[in-house]
């Protein structure tokens, strides 16, 4: 076999519509006119694939012109690159109208319980090709990926401060509440008082985490001694067993545990902290081009966070105000 490849050195996308359109036709004149070609344009076409490939491909017949067995052969591939073709326009649009592509999420945990899922959901639904990949984690952790590059972008709780070159976009504010198991002495509790509460067990996020920095400045200004006994964590999944079989209680998101409630598990204790954070949202870098894909996804997002969405409580006795650090 040539090392020279005539087929893809000399051969054309205009020959191959062409030969095509000669099978298709039966003869060289009307397929020039499919094509909209002047005979001689098409008789010269033909000559040149002829001789490129030193093959004939094409006899004249009493009623036209047909293809012979390399022709042929050639013809039956011809289709195939054409239709190939085909599909990658149809690709191309889907892509620029957002059905197709791939994006790279990073949830912080207050979105993972709900808003992310019940996004994920619809979007399959309605568009099946887009590729999701949902990363959780912290925002000290997911943070430098979103920078880099191998995040489109991060939903969750942010303190951006004074971070330049982000863009933040707020979701819904959260109603935070107390959180213990169905079976939890205080669950019938009537009149409770935060004192009430520190004599159990918490759960509590690490002391690098920023809203455990929150919650101790909340204890700070209200002169209440914090929680003696603890366990940290921020994995829901471990908090909501704890919630389950133990006597442990929580501060936490409704958001996060609405369905647990809902289900019977878990029951929230009436005593209102009246703490306010920072609003769930979507950052991302605003330098960066934001792709069909990932646009459609976050129309998904907005969707789902308006079905969450709980309105500002105005006038509350405390916010927390922290920055990223460094």
């Amino acid at each position: 076999m040539s090392s020279l490849h005539p087929l893809l050195n000399r051969v054309r996308l205009t020959h191959l519509r062409l030969l095509v359109a000669i099978a298709d036709s039966g003869s060289l004149l009307a397929a020039a006119q499919l094509l909209h070609m002047s005979q001689p344009a098409a008789t010269k076409a033909l000559k040149q694939m002829e001789a490129g490939l030193g093959e004939t491909l094409v006899t004249r017949t009493a009623t036209g012109s047909a293809l012979t067995p390399v022709g042929h052969l050639l013809c039956h591939r011809a289709r195939q690159v054409l239709a190939e073709l085909r599909d990658a326009e149809h690709d191309i649009e889907l892509f620029h109208e957002g059905h197709v592509g791939q994006v790279i999420v990073g949830s912080l945990p207050v979105a993972t319980t709900s808003l992310v899922p019940q996004a994920v959901s619809r979007l399959n639904q309605d568009h099946p090709g887009i590729a999701l990949r949902v990363f959780e984690g912290s925002s000290e952790s997911l943070f430098p990926r979103l920078m880099q590059g191998d995040l489109d972008v991060l939903i969750g709780r942010f303190w951006l401060g004074e971070q330049s070159g982000l863009v933040n976009e707020p979701l819904f504010d959260s109603e935070f509440r107390i959180a213990a198991g169905a079976h939890h002495p205080l669950a019938a509790h009537a009149g409770l008082t935060l004192d009430d509460l520190l004599t159990y067990p918490w759960i509590l996020p690490p002391p690098s985490d920023h809203f455990r920095v929150a919650i101790d400045d909340f204890f700070r200004y209200r002169r209440v001694r914090p929680p003696a006994h603890i366990v940290e964590t921020t994995a829901y999944g471990v908090v909501r067993g704890l919630l389950r079989t133990t006597n442990m209680v929580v501060l936490l998101p409704e958001v996060t545990l609405r369905d647990d409630v809902r289900d019977g598990f878990i029951r929230w204790l009436p005593l209102n902290l009246e703490l306010r954070l920072p609003p769930v949202g979507i950052v991302r870098v605003a330098q960066r081009p934001v792709a069909p894909a990932v646009q459609t996804w976050l129309r998904y997002v907005r969707q789902s966070a308006a079905d969450l969405l709980t309105p500002p409580a105005p006038g509350a006795p405390f916010k927390a105000s922290l920055s990223l650090p460094g």
